[in-house]
């Protein structure tokens, strides 16, 4: 077996397991050779491990922006679209739901260390990254995922989080709380030093043959580079069945009420959404790949996890943490796109010098201070940038960045607690703002407003607030598929913020604007009803 690109030989290897006194999982990169697209390489990885739960994680943008002048600038290229994830063969997976934690174990090794406890939902996750020994995790400048959980925390979890605390009962749900799985075999794609790896955390126990798991990862290593030598990918279709939406006069209606709400003080401001659902039969994939390019953003993430699949271009960080550093990027304030660079610039400056939402923003970050602030070190939180406009596809959004520094004690799952949800996705004061959603939006939000993805071994994170992004739930549904069928079901949702001067119509319009990428998405890859229908993908 060769041991070429290995980060650490066989003799090294044993060295460091054997150095532990606990189980431990000890981190090993393979350099491999190979020339192959991200898209590509998670389908052939996923065909091949016939695993039930995969995902692909990418940044597919380089942003730009401008300052209040309009003047813009090149944005920081190290911040996003620098890297590609692919997990292809899972450890186990955890679902966490409000009536228990259900744990499915593919690897035996890591059956007892994937027990879940008691308390609330990230508790629940905390517990399921056991604690092991790291070994060979070096520190880095660059945040990066090392193994660990990788999955989705949908918004209902605020009802365990937030809001069975106060009373509010929780509607009817098809999404559990979270899913995620424990990888322990990634792909990850260096964009900018154009070089792809296979990171490898490997659990060792103490007297386990330290030597035959290295031998295994070198043998994981030449099959995958076996796979990738052939990857290619033939992303697949949508062929549409039917389509519903929550009325504009229901939409309209609600944010009278929710204006009310907000002159009678209950709420600063409430963010109310309204979803789309569309039936048909449709290839994640092939939505992934249009997604990504109409609608580059700097969180892409494909998850087929099962019956259900996530397919998304978020722009928005709901919290990230490389090690003791925590930031939070509330993103609030929207505009389209102009026509050409001149009328975008004009947009932005007519954003920038809007008295409504420049006040929405500034109150939405000093939220994210104070949610950043229950989780640091004293004086340790700022407001790194201010009123930032960034651009994407189809619209333009203002955008601030929080730092602080983890208080000791504190870890990633203590501040996704506390940045959950995310205010721009919620409204302020955050309870009494979920209060008012729950009494007035009219179909649970599911998945829209949560979070996905990872929890890695050393400690860091990194979570996208779910938007612009497509749920698919590919089981069976007689109440909505067509007779016959078992159709997927497709929902899109997105929301406004809504304050006492917010115009009805102007709110159900953004709401549009904002579904506008998912939805070309679905268009470009749309077939005839009697065309071929998507591949078969084994769940």
């Amino acid at each position: 077996m060769s041991e070429d690109g290995l980060s650490l030989d066989r003799e090294e290897f044993v060295s460091l397991a054997e150095d532990a006194d606990r189980p431990a999982v000890v981190r090993t990169t393979v350099d491999l050779d190979v020339d192959v697209e991200p898209l590509a390489a998670y389908a052939a990885l996923a065909d091949a491990s016939d695993a039930a739960h995969t995902f692909l994680l990418e940044s597919g943008e380089k942003l730009a922006s401008s300052d209040p002048d309009g003047a813009f600038a090149p944005a920081d290229e190290e911040r996003h679209a620098r890297y590609s994830f692919v997990g292809y063969d899972p450890a186990a997976a955890v679902t966490l739901d409000p009536d228990g934690t259900a744990v499915d174990v593919f690897d035996a090794r890591y059956a007892d260390l994937v027990d879940p406890g008691g308390g609330d939902v990230l508790d629940r996750l905390r517990d399921a990254l056991s604690d092991v020994e790291r070994v060979n995790f070096p520190a880095t400048d660059r945040q990066q995922l090392d193994g660990g959980l990788v999955g989705f925390l949908a918004y209902d979890a605020v009802y365990d989080l937030h809001l069975d605390e106060v009373g509010v009962e929780r509607p009817d749900s098809r999404m559990p709380d979270a899913q995620f799985v424990l990888t322990t075999k990634t792909l990850a794609f260096d964009h900018a030093a154009d070089a792809v790896s296979l990171v490898c955390t490997p659990l060792v126990r103490p007297g386990d043959d330290a030597g035959t798991v290295h031998d295994a990862l070198v043998r994981e290593a030449e099959l995958v580079r076996g796979v990738l030598d052939d990857a290619t990918v033939d992303p697949g279709g949508f062929v549409r069945e039917q389509e519903t939406a929550g009325s504009r006069e229901t939409y309209e209606a609600a944010v009278e009420r929710g204006k009310e709400h907000v002159l009678d003080g209950d709420s600063y401001q409430v963010v109310l959404s309204r979803a789309r659902e569309l039936v048909g039969e449709v290839d994640p994939r092939g939505l992934y790949a249009a997604l990504r390019d109409i609608n580059p953003s700097p969180y892409m993430y494909l998850l087929e996890y099962g019956d259900r699949s996530v397919v998304g271009a978020s722009p928005e960080t709901l919290v990230s943490v490389r090690g003791d550093e925590v930031v939070s990027n509330p993103l609030a304030g929207t505009c389209p796109r102009g026509a050409s660079p001149v009328e975008d610039r004009r947009l932005a400056g007519e954003l920038l010098a809007d008295e409504k939402e420049r006040a929405e923003h500034t109150m939405l970050v000093d939220l994210a201070r104070n949610d950043v602030r229950r989780v640091s070190e004293p004086g340790s939180v700022r407001v790194a940038e201010f009123m930032t406009v960034l651009k994407y596809s189809h619209v333009q959004h203002i955008e601030s960045t929080v730092t602080g520094r983890l208080a000791e004690g504190t870890d990633a799952f203590d501040a996704t607690r506390a940045a959950f949800p995310m205010g721009t996705l919620s409204g302020a004061p955050k309870i009494r703002a979920m209060e008012i959603i729950d009494a007035l939006e009219t179909s649970s939000r599911g998945l829209y407003g949560g979070g996905v993805g990872y929890f890695s071994w050393d400690g860091d994170a990194d979570i996208a607030i779910v938007i612009r992004t497509a749920l698919i739930d590919h089981a069976p549904d007689e109440h909505v598929a067509s007779e016959g069928t078992t159709a997927d079901r497709i929902t899109v949702r997105a929301g406004a913020g809504i304050v006492a001067d917010s115009d009805p119509t102007s709110e159900y319009e953004e709401t549009e604007r904002k579904m506008d990428g998912v939805l070309a998405a679905l268009d470009r890859i749309e077939q005839p009803a009697d065309a071929t229908p998507p591949p078969e993908v084994s769940r």
